[in-house]
């Protein structure tokens, strides 16, 4: 099975299908002119100036995040048109039909630049999922996430772009040392182009070996009761966030999960109160 292909006209439908057969699919050029090119200035200044590599983590997490990839977060703080991309109806809405089913609302749990540098080697393969290990091995596990990687540079087979198995997201747990790799996929695709796959999905990023440095825009969607990959807000000035639009700063986790609406209780609160307010101008 290869990755599907939609052009950006496609409709969410279209989109949903492809995710649930394949468990991945590729939006051509959804991304294109002034979003693209803003994304691409706006970044820049921090893909100069962060070293490659990881800093801090144990020595596994050295290798995973390879040392030739620059990897920073915050991004709602650092390009006004990450906003653009995160509330994207296409890429929000497919997040939103993956994850709803098991949570009230959805969050963005992480953000995340990837840049994989001349020479770097292949990621080893891994499930997203794997953040929440003890709840993906429960027998009544549901979906719990989906990652939408945007090529900020063109991907191809040679700079490192994003190794997927379509399909693997049926299969049961894995051994990754001993995965078939002819079931391994490469995506390529423009500049602008978005990788929507959910976090059951086997996958790596790719092997560079150009002379260019391959530049990739990560989305990481969760249910909005689990915990968050970043830190949003020790990542985000109070300012940042309430430059944002409400919708994306509800996404970020500046308020409150749950309520009556939902069925239960509520999940992070100040003095039991919603603190989405003091965001508000």
């Amino acid at each position: 099975m290869d990755i599907p292909h939609l052009p950006s006209t496609a409709s969410l439908d279209e989109v949903t299908q492809h995710i649930d057969l394949a468990g991945a699919v590729i939006i051509d050029r959804l991304f294109t002119g002034s979003v693209l090119d803003a994304l691409s200035r706006d970044l820049a200044p921090y893909l100069r100036s962060k070293p490659a590599g990881s800093q801090t983590g144990n020595e596994s997490e050295q290798v995973f995040h390879g040392p030739r990839t620059t990897r920073f977060g915050g991004l709602a703080g650092k390009s006004a048109a990450f906003v653009d991309v995160l509330l994207n109806p296409l890429v929000l809405g497919a997040a939103e039909q993956l994850l709803l089913p098991a949570c009230g609302a959805i969050q963005c749990a992480g953000t995340q630049v990837m840049a994989i540098g001349p020479g770097e080697s292949a990621q080893y393969l891994h499930r997203d999922q794997g953040a929440w290990q003890t709840l993906v091995e429960a027998d009544f596990a549901p979906e719990i996430a989906m990652s939408a990687m945007v090529a900020i540079t063109d991907f191809t087979a040679e700079n490192g772009a994003t190794r997927v198995s379509p399909g693997s997201h049926k299969m049961a747990r894995t051994d990754f040392a001993a995965f078939d790799e002819g079931l391994v996929k490469q995506a390529e695709m423009e500049a602008g182009s978005v990788l929507l796959y959910t976090s059951k999905v086997v996958h790596s990023g790719g092997a560079n070996q150009t002379n260019a440095t391959r530049v990739g825009m990560h989305i990481f969607f969760a249910l909005g009761w689990l915990r968050s990959e970043e830190a949003h807000q020790i990542a985000l000035s109070k300012d940042d966030a309430i430059r944002l639009p409400e919708r994306a700063r509800s996404l970020l986790g500046f308020g409150a999960y749950g309520g009556d609406q939902y069925g239960g209780g509520r999940l992070w609160t100040v003095d039991y109160d919603d603190p989405a307010a003091l965001y508000r101008v």
